[in-house]
């Protein structure tokens, strides 16, 4: 008891603002490369305008935001660099239940991961706005979109980060099955599992109308409209999704 009373456990605000930090550092080296990658891409578009290539605009829309969807799913790693399963015993003997360290460690990386989308957007903003691109002026909800979907694949990948040593060879293999799926979905034995899988990524309540608020119209994929209920509906359900299989691996992380 006395121990107890000479070592109190820290406040939870304490723990987030040190995951916080500590996620930050972690995540440097890759702030650095986008950083350099944009900085880059700003004066060979200053380049291109400056020398006469008046078709070198940039748009502004919500639909930008579709690559920080899809990078956000892969973030997680970075997060949590050097930490697989087999190097988290430490967690244990913090003064935080190691799922509750989980939470904090990777809902950081989230914070992180918005801002920068937010700073990914600022970019595009400006570029457009110097070189006359032009700006979609839709529904105000859809600048939304892209947040809600970096959020999703954020956690889904923070879920299958922290239960595996490997996530990329999930990921890779994922994608591969399902480049293999899409090659052979004229055969009748793999295109019922193929338009599963197209619904759960692109049907009406799938991922992709979560990202972009468009849903397919009569069931055909390649034809879109903007839905604000459909998009609603769609993201409370893949967010309950996502912070229940987040929160069950934070919780549920193999020792091994």
């Amino acid at each position: 008891m006395e121990s107890v009373l000479l070592n109190p456990a820290p406040a939870w605000t304490a723990v987030a603002r040190e995951q916080f930090r500590s996620v930050g550092v972690a995540l440097r080296r890759e702030a650095l490369v986008a950083a350099g990658f944009f900085g880059l891409l700003s004066v060979w578009i200053v380049y291109l305008n400056t020398y006469g290539f008046s078709d070198a605009k940039v748009p502004f829309s919500p639909e930008a935001g579709v690559p920080a969807v899809i990078l956000a799913l892969l973030v997680p790693m970075a997060v949590w660099k050097g930490e697989d399963p087999a190097r988290r015993g430490y967690h244990r003997a913090m003064p935080v239940n190691h799922g509750a360290h989980a939470v904090m460690r990777a809902l950081s990386g989230l914070v992180w991961t918005l801002g920068a989308t937010l700073a990914y957007f600022a970019w595009f903003g400006v570029a457009s706005a110097l070189t006359g691109g032009h700006v979609d002026h839709e529904a105000w909800w859809l600048w939304l979109t892209p947040f809600a979907g970096v959020a999703v694949t954020y956690l889904l990948g923070s879920a299958l980060t922290l239960v595996t040593a490997y996530p990329w060879r999930w990921m890779g293999g994922g994608m591969v099955a399902y480049l293999f799926l899409n090659a052979l979905r004229m055969a009748d034995g793999t295109r019922p599992l193929a338009e599963l899988v197209d619904g759960v990524l692109w049907g009406r309540y799938g991922i992709g109308t979560v990202a972009t608020g468009y849903s397919p119209v009569d069931g055909n994929r390649w034809a879109h409209h903007a839905n604000a209920s459909v998009w609603l509906l769609s993201t409370w359900l893949w967010l309950a999704v996502a912070i229940s299989v987040f929160l069950y691996a934070s919780y549920r992380q193999p020792e091994r």
